[in-house]
């Protein structure tokens, strides 16, 4: 399996418990990788499953060096820690000192670092890898909007795929329809809460709700 924000590592836990023989895992964040790589020290040490490590960025685009903006902690002052993104997905703004905030602890220019990228097709993705989950706050758009992502060859060995779509960072629901539109011409069948509903339906329609939406896409391997 390929975890492309893998945070602390609970999706690559769950994946080793149902019986994945390797993970690949990116999480560009320091803190948030140095949790990933304790919660996963122990297979890490072994030789079965395979589990590597990476403390990079994957978006779409050449490898480079790009800005990640930490996220802004929550209104009542606890630790945001699943948030962070590359600045040009951040949905976090500089914020002044004249101006009014619910918390003291949202008083601050937002913290940048360096990290390094690497490209999603190309790059992080692999033969021989099955499953796919991304979870890259925002990354994911441009990576399933590339041209690469309508091609079935692109996708190498993948059957499976699970995305968080960053309605947070992109609210046209058209745009999301473009992505899955590129999918299915790569072989995938494509499954989501809220298929042909009004928001699914409508013609320029924004997504109305404060969460982000997980999409599953499936391909048979006669088809990949």
């Amino acid at each position: 399996a390929l975890d492309v924000g893998a945070h602390i590592g609970v999706f690559s836990r769950l994946a080793l418990s149902k019986g994945c023989k390797r993970i690949i895992a990116y999480e560009p964040e320091p803190s948030n990788f140095e949790l990933l790589t304790r919660n996963l020290e122990t297979v890490h040490a072994s030789s079965l499953p395979i589990v590597e490590l990476h403390s990079e960025a994957v978006a779409h685009g050449p490898s480079q060096l790009r800005k990640l903006v930490r996220a802004r902690n929550q209104n009542d002052g606890t630790k945001n820690t699943w948030r962070h993104s590359l600045e040009e997905y951040s949905q976090y703004n500089d914020v002044d000192e004249t101006k009014d905030l619910p918390s003291e602890s949202q008083r601050n220019v937002l913290e940048r670092l360096d990290v390094h990228s690497i490209p999603f097709f190309g790059g992080a993705l692999v033969e021989g890898i099955s499953l796919v989950k991304l979870d890259c706050e925002g990354a994911e758009i441009d990576i399933l909007l590339a041209n690469e992502s309508s091609q079935a060859e692109s996708w190498l060995d993948v059957t499976d795929l699970v995305v968080e779509w960053s309605f947070t960072k992109e609210r046209r629901v058209s745009v999301m329809h473009r992505a899955i539109r590129k999918l299915k011409e790569a072989g995938f069948l494509v499954y989501y809460e809220g298929q042909g509903s009004w928001w699914d339906t409508d013609q320029g329609a924004l997504w109305p709700y404060p969460n982000d939406l997980v999409i599953f896409a499936h391909r048979s391997k006669s088809d990949s």
